[in-house]
């Protein structure tokens, strides 16, 4: 990296903005649709992230494209045709209008305009434009937006076992497995999950959010301020319990729950038992021909959640390293920090070390995304990488295979081992 490159510059391609954040939680809901009342950059920047875990995106995904008078005079024109187009061609089970930055500022009454409309769906809008933070502020405040809005009455009657999952969504790299493989495992020990709002439940299943016992918190940079409000609102307990990753974490992670709402889980410990000998017998093995699973130095960058549970694994079940340093796209309060890293770093906080960092970073383990490999390709670096983070232009994942839980940790010891080979093979 030269002297005079900002790491804050690549940051922002590790980040995207409010704007997209609040249209992955809208988008993660079956049936319901998005328009985007501002530019054609706005709408084609939140639409290439987005379509990468859903690729007919693009039908529930409008723009309302105001021109230049518009950010002065108003888009009340412009959106009153969108929203008469997607009347006629479209029956969402509810609509998001969100306005981009600029259009933030004209302040428009965007709920107004779409009561004049008189529409047959229901519609929420907001102000989600990049300046009110990044992804993760978007899906939050878009999930906030969505239960104040439908201010569901209270159910005292609980589903025995009933969880909702909080904080989802496909628009994390491999987040559609990742959030497969934790269902699996929490209905393996017989909990009932309600909803997984933001990640493909449908409006009518979200209407039965607050019958839970429990609301379960996966990345805290989403699910969180939602989790505080349907405790306040419904009064239901929630758990932050992050992503499970490796067979230790999976069961610490499993056991934080069963410590609110209790079930049996010597299922799960059977088969955490049995895939961790299997990993050990295949490790050794490898070991035997190609040494330890060592790298001189490990970093992991990734949104807040993934970052700080992956590093908690690796080095406590997958890899050694003289140093570990863990970089977070955004700052976790209530997840524990990993007592395996050697340094924990906030993207926009500490913007100058992470630049030397990365200039210093030879023979290193790079888990995270694309735009950390890149830095370390212009500066000649020998490195490994693994992605974890979008975004990724390097690898394709087609399989249906996670990062996280029990299969997850067979699939990640898996390229890590994979990486270190190729490393020592001539051709």
């Amino acid at each position: 990296m030269s002297e005079k490159a900002e790491w804050g510059n690549v940051c922002s391609r590790v980040d995207t903005c409010a704007l997209t954040g609040a249209a992955a939680f809208f988008t993660g809901i079956k049936g319901a649709e998005v328009l985007v009342n501002g530019p054609l950059w706005c709408y084609f920047y939140a639409l290439r992230h987005l379509e990468k875990s859903n690729g007919r995106l693009g039908e529930r995904f409008h723009g309302s494209q105001p021109d230049n008078n518009a950010v002065v005079y108003g888009t009340e024109e412009c959106l009153t045709e969108a929203l008469e187009y997607i009347c006629e061609n479209r029956q969402p089970s509810i609509l998001l209008i969100e306005n981009s930055c600029s259009v933030s500022l004209i302040g428009d009454d965007i709920e107004g305009i779409a009561a004049k409309a008189d529409l047959p769906f229901p519609v929420v809008g907001m102000d989600s434009g990049g300046l009110n933070g990044g992804f993760a502020e978007g899906y939050s405040k878009a999930s906030l937006r969505l239960w104040q809005y439908l201010d569901l009455p209270v159910i005292k009657t609980k589903c025995r076992l009933g969880v909702n999952l909080l904080g989802c969504t496909t628009a994390y790299f491999n987040g559609k497995n990742d959030i497969e493989e934790v269902k699996r495992i929490l209905e393996t020990v017989d909990y009932r999950i309600i909803a997984v709002p933001g990640a493909n439940s449908d409006f009518d299943t979200l209407q039965k959010v607050p019958a839970a016992q429990l609301n379960i918190v996966i990345n805290e940079e989403l699910g969180l301020e939602t989790a505080k409000y349907l405790k306040e609102r419904y009064d239901i307990p929630y758990v932050v319990a992050g992503m499970p990753y490796g067979i230790k974490g999976t069961l610490r992670w499993l056991e934080k729950i069963t410590a609110v709402l209790p079930t049996d889980i010597s299922s799960i410990y059977e088969e955490c038992a049995k895939m961790a000998e299997e990993l050990v017998s295949a490790s050794n093995e490898a070991r035997v021909t190609w040494g330890e699973l060592w790298f001189d130095k490990i970093i992991v960058a990734a949104p807040g959640s993934t970052a700080v549970c992956i590093a908690q694994a690796l080095r406590e079940e997958w890899a050694d390293t003289e140093k570990l340093t863990v970089i977070c796209q955004n700052q976790v309060k209530r997840l524990p920090m990993p007592q395996e890293a050697d340094e924990i770093l906030i993207a926009a906080q500490d913007s100058k070390k992470i630049e030397q960092l990365l200039h210093q970073a030879d023979n290193a383990l790079i888990l995270g995304s694309s735009s950390e490999s890149s830095v370390l390709m212009r500066e000649n670096k020998h490195f490994y990488a693994c992605n974890i983070a979008y975004p990724v232009q390097d690898e394709l994942l087609l399989a249906a295979v996670p990062f996280a839980g029990i299969r997850g940790a067979g699939h990640m010891l898996q390229r890590l081992w994979n990486l270190k080979i190729r490393s020592h093979l001539l051709y």
